[in-house]
Order: C-alpha cells, then sequence, then structure tokens
C-alpha cells in the first residue's frame, strides 16, 4: 500500500503503543511528555556509535589531496586510519557531552516542573524519574527496539555506514529531537490549559509519528543518493 522500507513500518508499530494508550484514556501527559524525553536518549545512543562507525570523510565535505588520501588508506592499518578513528571518538565525545546537555535542560524542566519533581526538594526528581520510567517501561522497549532495527537494517545492514559522515551523523538527530522537546514544552501548556488532556495528547502522537516517518523516509533518500554511483558525462558531439 505504501512504498515504505520495513524499518518505517516497524517506527510505526513502536508508536501506534502510545497513541493506543493516549486514546483509551490511559496515558495523558505525565506518560507521553517523558517517554518522548526517553526517545530522545535512545536516539543519541544509536547516533554515538552511527558517529563511531561513520567510514565516509568526517567533515563529509573531503575533497582533492585528502579525498585522494581517505581512498589510499582507507581500511587500512596506517597513520591515517588512526587519525580518522581518533577524530571520530572527539566527535562522539562532543556529541556525548553537547547533547546530554541539551537532554539535562529538557529533563530538569519535564521531571521538576512539569511533573512537579521540584515540589518536595531535590528528592522529588528521583520520585517523578523512577515511576514514570517504570510506568512506560514497554514503550520505552519498543521505542528501543524499534530505533535498533533501523540502526542494524539501514545503517549497518545496507551499507550506509560506508558513505556517512561522523560530523552530519553528530547533526543529524537534532531537527527529530527538536520536535519532540517542542511536544513536551507545548504539552506542558496543554496540561496547564486543558483539564483533559487525552485528546490533545493523541493528536500530538499522531503529529510526531508523522513527523518521525518523514525525517526517517528524509534519512533513507539522503543516504541513497549518497551511495549512488555519479552518472557518467556524456561527452558533446
Amino acid at each position: 500500500m505504501f512504498n515504505l522500507p520495513v524499518s518505517a513500518y516497524i517506527l510505526i508499530g513502536a508508536n501506534l503503543f502510545p497513541l493506543g494508550m493516549a486514546a483509551g484514556g490511559n496515558w495523558g501527559v505525565r506518560e507521553i511528555l517523558p517517554l518522548y524525553w526517553f526517545e530522545s536518549a535512545i536516539i543519541g545512543f544509536f547516533n554515538i556509535l552511527k558517529i563511531l562507525m561513520a567510514s565516509g570523510p568526517i567533515t563529509g565535505r573531503a575533497s582533492g589531496r585528502l579525498q585522494q588520501l581517505g581512498e589510499q588508506y582507507s581500511g587500512s592499518s596506517g597513520a591515517l586510519s588512526v587519525l580518522l578513528l581518533g577524530g571520530r571518538i572527539f566527535i562522539a565525545a562532543f556529541f556525548t557531552f553537547h547533547f546530554g546537555m541539551f537532554m539535562a535542560v529538557h529533563g530538569v524542566f519535564l521531571f521538576g516542573l512539569v511533573l512537579g519533581g521540584f515540589k518536595t526538594g531535590g528528592a522529588g526528581l528521583d520520585h517523578s524519574l523512577v515511576p514514570v520510567l517504570l510506568g512506560v517501561k514497554w514503550a520505552v522497549l519498543a521505542l528501543f527496539l524499534s530505533h535498533g532495527a533501523s540502526f542494524f537494517l539501514n545503517f549497518v545492514g545496507s551499507g550506509e555506514f560506508r558513505q556517512a559522515s561522523a560530523a552530519e551523523c553528530m547533526a543529524q538527530p537534532y531537527s527529530r529531537v527538536v520536535v519532540m522537546h517542542l511536544t513536551i514544552l507545548l504539552g506542558a501548556f496543554a496540561s496547564a490549559l486543558f483539564q483533559n488532556t487525552g485528546p490533545v495528547m493523541v493528536i500530538f502522537v499522531g503529529l510526531k509519528i508523522f513527523t518521525d516517518v518523514k525525517a526517517h523516509m528524509a534519512e533513507r533518500r539522503k543516504a541513497a543518493g549518497q551511495a549512488a554511483p555519479p552518472e557518467p558525462s556524456v561527452a558533446p558531439h
């Protein structure tokens, strides 16, 4: 019916669980918003693996002599390979720090303010985080398996890592994660405006599924374009 890869259907299936819980009135702001925060952490985890495995030019813009050296020493155990590995490790470490700060700020806002962790002092954060995680653990597991399936089916299995740039991998998740965190912010306002946030959460989850699939397909198209060999030029007659 739809020309989607297997990983896209797995992604949709994993997101149908929170959609069903929200539609049934079982989940609201206190479950949906933390779930997306946990999913952002999952995306960050697999993105670190992508950065470390990316075998294309580190910056994605290698050309000239640098490109020739990369092709000549690709896969070797020489100094250049060690240098490239060091570059990927540095980018992965920088991403871990930067993305971790990004997650921490939104985590404090979510668990401290929206979920009321600050109401009982510093220990309230622990009391708001652990019960929420236990309450959405199966949805978190489903999303982890979904992103893991995409990683192994597409990035590894389809060979996307061969053309992937570590720097481009570092920047890749932010646009997708920003949508999730905007959902957190809008959900916080919705919880303050509406007593029954169930219908609002259904709309948010539906929009999130749509944007997720759209971003997923954009990644696949970009990877396919990078892997495609250049068309031979035809000399004019």
